[in-house]
């Protein structure tokens, strides 16, 4: 193939410079010894800077710091080592007039002669695409953790705290306050920030920012808070509030309140993404409070009807004792001899009074769990003692009901220190429901000890408890069925107590029951001094 004509390699020349210039891109050529030998149009848009000023002159004669920047080291390196190099996200200042300012990808190409070809690319929306998309990725996640963690809170004072932390960092503010409209006033709940000591002031509603927020359920904002004619001039005075910003907090189409947030005087105003932002923030606040709400006033019933139980029990409790002793009296025949019929009567009315007392007993011991004020006094005790006692209440219950009742001890009495009164009202509890649900045969209360433990197991052979409703009857206020209750009463209080008590004392309740034949409910306690008893 011959050599090209020198005519025909001008054509080429001429055709490379064609699309050299149709390209898009700025478009720089520099020969071996940094003068500009080529300039494309895109260039002098981007620099402002003609080519028949720049073309034959050195780099450094127009761009004195150019081969100082990183522009320059790929240049300089493609120059020396012959080979391509690329610069990303190159930040330019700007021309003559700051004319074509932006981002670019600058890519630099070895030519003949030694010299070095560079292109740029102007990148400056997609650097920003990426910025916002990276920015709008940070603040999903900061949302979904601020989620999270409100999801986690109960109380309304830490979420409230939480809440204005939260509307600062996300909205950039200086301060963050939340508001709640009370009659004719609106009242600060909480704040943080330059504006803390706003939290407990109360303000005239009409013409403030709350009464807008609140009438209108959007988000309000002014740019200078003094000339918004709010409340808290005082405040925004010391303060030199500037913008100011009102979300509406509402949750299930119920209004909270409102979260303001607040910056400096002379700061930038809130855009329409920041209350994007602080929208989303306050929807799940609001949710939040709204549930903590609820959770507070079930709080606040429980409590109430914890007090009641109690109130009720303790009057109660005076003259059943009273009742009690009467009729001690009277079967020990201290006034008299009695009848048989009369002995039979007494009788009934004692298994009457003792079951009122074991029912406001169990009212009372559970008001005090629930309060956490139930205390465990331990001492020495006797395993033997303790059934004893327990026996002592509960065997007229089974010889009225026809059951035989027996009670089985080790040889050695087993080292127990524990609380001795709680001890008992387990046990009681335990052979208590064995009788209460055994029509026939016999309950016995057997005591062992060995691998550091005593156990106290209560045997009956009454109707056994199925497997689904094992775990049931140990929650307060349940039972095994409705006939049963019917027929048995009580409280449906005695095992759930007896766990917790036993909880208490460090130890646990367990349980064997086949549908049938019987139940066996053990109660198992450490033998000897407990490390470290529970006491509340």
């Amino acid at each position: 193939m011959g050599e090209l004509a020198p005519a025909d390699i001008a054509r080429f020349e001429r055709a490379g410079d064609r699309v050299l210039e149709s390209l898009g891109e700025a478009v720089c050529v520099l020969d071996d010894g940094w003068r500009f030998a080529y300039w494309n149009a895109a260039a002098e848009r981007m620099s402002g800077v003609s080519r028949e000023t720049l073309l034959g002159r050195r780099l450094t004669e127009q761009f004195a710091a150019a081969l100082h920047t990183d522009l320059g080291r790929i240049c300089r390196e493609t120059m020396q080592t012959r080979e391509p190099r690329e610069l990303r996200a190159w930040r330019f200042g700007g021309g003559v007039g700051g004319r074509g300012a932006g981002i670019y990808d600058a890519r630099s190409y070895p030519v003949d002669g030694g010299g070095v070809l560079v292109l740029f690319d102007e990148v400056s929306a997609r650097v920003a695409q990426e910025a916002e998309l990276a920015e709008r990725v940070a603040e999903g996640e900061a949302l979904r953790e601020l989620a999270r963690a409100m999801a986690a809170v109960t109380d309304s004072a830490t979420l409230l705290a939480g809440l204005c932390d939260a509307a600062m960092r996300l909205g950039n503010a200086s301060g963050a306050l939340v508001s709640q409209q009370r009659g004719e006033e609106g009242e600060y709940l909480a704040a943080a920030g330059t504006a803390a000591r706003a939290a407990g002031i109360r303000f005239p509603l009409a013409g403030s920012m709350l009464e807008r927020a609140v009438r209108d359920r959007a988000p309000v904002s002014v740019t200078q808070y003094e000339a918004a004619g709010a409340p808290l001039d005082e405040l925004a005075a010391a303060t030199a509030v500037g913008p100011v910003l009102a979300v509406p907090l509402v949750a299930q189409n119920q209004l909270i309140g409102a979260l303001f947030v607040i910056r400096q005087r002379g700061s930038e105003p809130f855009t329409a993404r920041d209350q994007e932002r602080l929208a989303v923030v306050a929807d799940h606040a609001a949710l939040a409070l709204w549930k903590s709400g609820l959770i507070e006033d079930a709080q606040a019933a429980d409590q109430a009807k914890g007090n009641f139980l109690a109130t009720v029990s303790h009057e109660l409790r005076t003259p059943l004792t009273a009742l009690t002793g009467y009729g001690e009296l009277l079967a020990d025949e201290i006034v008299g001899a009695l009848s048989r019929q009369q002995l039979d009567i007494v009788e009934r009315m004692r298994a009457v009074t003792h079951h009122l007392t074991v029912m406001i007993d169990e009212i009372l011991t559970y008001s005090a769990l629930e309060a956490g004020s139930e205390q465990v006094r331990p001492s020495e005790a006797s395993a033997a003692a303790i059934v004893e006692d327990a026996v002592a209440v509960i065997e007229p219950l089974a010889r009225q009901k026809g059951l035989s009742l027996e009670v089985q001890l080790p040889d050695h009495e087993p080292a127990l220190v524990t609380d001795v009164d709680k001890v008992r009202q387990i046990l009681v509890n335990l052979a208590g429901n064995a009788v209460k649900f055994t029509d026939s045969g016999a309950v016995r209360l057997v005591v062992s000890n060995g691998d550091g433990a005593v156990r106290f197991a209560v045997h009956d052979t009454g109707a056994g408890i199925a497997p689904d409703d094992q775990a049931r009857i140990f929650q307060p206020f349940a039972q095994v069925e409705s006939g049963l209750t019917r027929r048995h009463g009580g409280t449906g209080l005695g095992l759930y107590i007896s766990r917790r008590l036993a909880s208490l004392l460090g130890g646990r309740i367990e349980l064997e029951s086949v549908p049938g034949e019987g139940s066996t409910f053990s109660l198992v306690l450490p033998a000897g001094d407990p490390e470290s008893p529970a006491r509340g």
